[in-house]
């Protein structure tokens, strides 16, 4: 399988790039391919500057898109700030999940209504996301927002199989939980 990983942390010394090391290393376990997309490391630009519908694609959204279109399965690695993925993320789906690329609207019997259609040629994703508080917290005060918004944005683009693996209460809990988190992310790449 040939899984393309969008990492999303500016830390190299964080949490959240030790699961992006163990996502890769259960991955080539399995012998499956990854394209790492580290999108601090590429300096990517998330401002969305031009939002007509002739706007040219810049290269390096092309080049993304490019990579997108041989990916078996898309797996997104990120902490969670402020409820939301990183500004950086929701940067990179503005920008990188076009209309006409990653969806389409076609007409339906309904006068002046137009439906989505999902395009992305990635049937399958995986979000790894990590928060600061317990799940209770996410679950039941913000009834995981987060993850529903972004859970939203990926099935409206066509992804029809959706893995969540959240790690909770990350800065805050003991080594063993975090090694833990880290053995189960290897487990999960090594089963795609």
């Amino acid at each position: 399988m040939h899984i393309l990983l969008i990492y999303t942390h500016p830390n190299p010394k964080s949490f959240n790039h030790a699961t992006m090391q163990a996502f890769k290393k259960g991955a080539k376990k399995a012998g499956h391919v990854v394209d790492l997309i580290d999108l601090y490391k590429d300096e990517f630009n998330p401002l969305l500057m031009d939002t007509s519908p002739r706007a040219e694609l810049a290269d390096d959204v092309l080049g993304y898109q490019e990579r997108i279109k041989k990916a078996d399965c898309l797996a997104f690695i990120h902490p969670t700030f402020w409820y939301r993925p990183p500004a950086m993320l929701a940067g990179f789906i503005d920008r990188v999940f076009t209309s006409h690329f990653a969806y389409r609207y076609v007409k339906t019997i309904i006068p002046g209504f137009k439906r989505p259609i999902g395009l992305l040629p990635v049937k399958k994703a995986v979000v790894i996301e990590s928060y600061g508080g317990p799940s209770w917290y996410y679950r039941f005060i913000f009834q995981l927002i987060p993850w529903r918004r972004f859970k939203a944005v990926l099935k409206f683009c066509g992804i029809k199989k959706i893995i969540h693996h959240p790690q909770y209460y990350v800065p805050f809990g003991s080594d063993a939980m975090r090694k833990e988190y880290l053995e189960r992310v290897e487990r999960l790449a090594e089963r795609l």
